[in-house]
């Protein structure tokens, strides 16, 4: 039998599966078969590949859809759970919990968690949070209740910082899926909650120009380190235009963040080291940053200092 009968996104219930026939005893046989896998007690996601595992990410979607579900009637989909169900980039999300936020209006005594179980949390509800009501979803209904998408970047700068809110911002930006609006007003609905204020200084600083979570982080720390920095900057050398992930403003100091060895090539490897020996020539001082950099600000200050005084020189 087609699996993905059963439900839709290749996730389904225990009971959608006696519904159909398949008892318990055959669910656990297909399991050992790589043909499904078992996301949450009474719940499954179809394999495509029975020989390999669900990967992390994609694990997790189909848990918080499976989880979306079962607990459609008083809570929804939110923080990076919501941001992964949309292909978002996100920042240190913890992969082995799903996050959803309550429908319900919280108690007096309600702190920040309506609920806590492993590898599931459910939120307090959010005062003026407004979820679709009109069709109850059900264990074969597409994707469950969700938060609006402004809330999930806000939700999950909350739970693991700043950048957390500020990578999913700048790639939902320039996706057209949030507006500004939107990020604000999400903003200002979570306003009180624990770390609030850096989240929402992060986020005014979204950028759809940022054109991944590597330059969404670059700029989160020129910002920290007291520079102003405008991304996708077009410079002349020799005679070329050339693109630069960011120019520090006013200078002639260009940072690129390299996120991954990109130059699988030699001939790719010596056109870069030719378009970088231009724009010195011409008086460009380029600072080049790693993931790993990004952990150090005191070194990437240090070079930056360096790469100005060289650049006035």
């Amino acid at each position: 039998m087609n699996l993905r009968l059963l439900g839709a996104d290749g996730v389904f219930s225990a009971a959608a599966a006696v519904r159909h026939g398949i008892d318990s005893h055959e669910l656990d046989r297909l399991v050992r078969a790589g043909r499904c896998e078992r996301v949450s007690r009474g719940w499954y996601a179809v394999r495509d590949d029975p020989s390999q595992p669900l990967g992390a990410e994609h694990r997790h979607t189909r848990t918080a859809i499976a989880l979306g579900r079962q607990f459609a009637a008083r809570a929804a989909v939110s923080h990076h759970s919501l941001l992964l169900l949309h292909d978002l980039p996100t920042w240190r999300a913890d992969l082995g919990t799903v996050h959803l936020t309550s429908t319900r209006p919280a108690s007096a005594t309600d702190v920040g968690i309506a609920s806590r179980r492993e590898g599931l949390v459910i939120h307090r509800h959010v005062p003026g949070l407004v979820v679709p009501t009109s069709s109850q979803p059900t264990s074969e209904s597409t994707l469950p209740y969700a938060v609006p998408l402004g809330h999930a970047v806000v939700q999950a700068g909350l739970l693991a910082g700043p950048e957390a809110a500020l990578v999913p911002a700048d790639a939902a930006l320039a996706r057209r899926l949030v507006t500004r609006e939107q990020l604000s007003a999400a903003v200002a609905a979570l306003a009180g909650r624990r770390g609030i204020g850096v989240v929402r200084a992060a986020v005014e600083h979204a950028d759809a120009r940022h054109e991944s979570p590597g330059e969404s982080r670059t700029a989160y720390l020129l910002r920290a380190l007291g520079h102003e920095a405008d991304p996708q900057i077009e410079v002349a050398a020799e005679g070329r235009r050339y693109r630069a992930d960011f120019r520090i403003r006013g200078t002639r100091v260009l940072v690129e963040f390299d996120g991954q060895v990109k130059y699988t090539d030699r001939a790719a490897l010596f056109d870069e080291k030719r378009r970088e020996d231009a724009l010195r020539r011409t008086g460009w001082v380029v600072v080049r940053l790693v993931w790993s950099d990004l952990a150090q600000p005191d070194l990437v200050r240090r070079r930056l200092r360096d790469a100005l005084r060289a650049a006035v020189a």
